[in-house]
């Protein structure tokens, strides 16, 4: 009679040790799960935030070569209005001393 009783104990913890592990195994199945649910929303956070920055820095780049751009135009431009008026007088002079041949 005492091995049926030994045998009944060892089949009880059996069952409350297959039991305590099904309930190990659900737990940590959630916090598997929640781990990944944590994994994907800071990995969202880390995209928007790496494509945040990336706009930044295009504005900045588009902004600095705005900036550029202005400045050489108006160096051009300057540039061009010097030019013209170092051509200006030569010119007139071209057409003074050609203006007698032409014109009879």
């Amino acid at each position: 009679m005492g091995g049926l009783g030994l045998i009944k104990s060892l089949a009880e913890k059996e069952r409350e040790l297959l039991s305590r592990l099904e309930a190990a195994k659900e737990e940590a199945a959630l916090l598997v799960k929640r781990a990944e649910e944590e994994a994907g929303l800071i990995l969202r956070r880390a995209e928007e935030e790496a494509r945040a920055l990336e706009e930044r820095y295009k504005a900045e780049e588009r902004a600095k070569v705005g900036a550029i751009l202005a400045a050489a135009r108006t160096r051009a431009e300057e540039e061009a209005q010097r030019l013209k008026k170092e051509a200006e007088p030569r010119l007139s002079a071209l057409v003074d001393d050609l203006l007698p041949e032409v014109l009879p």
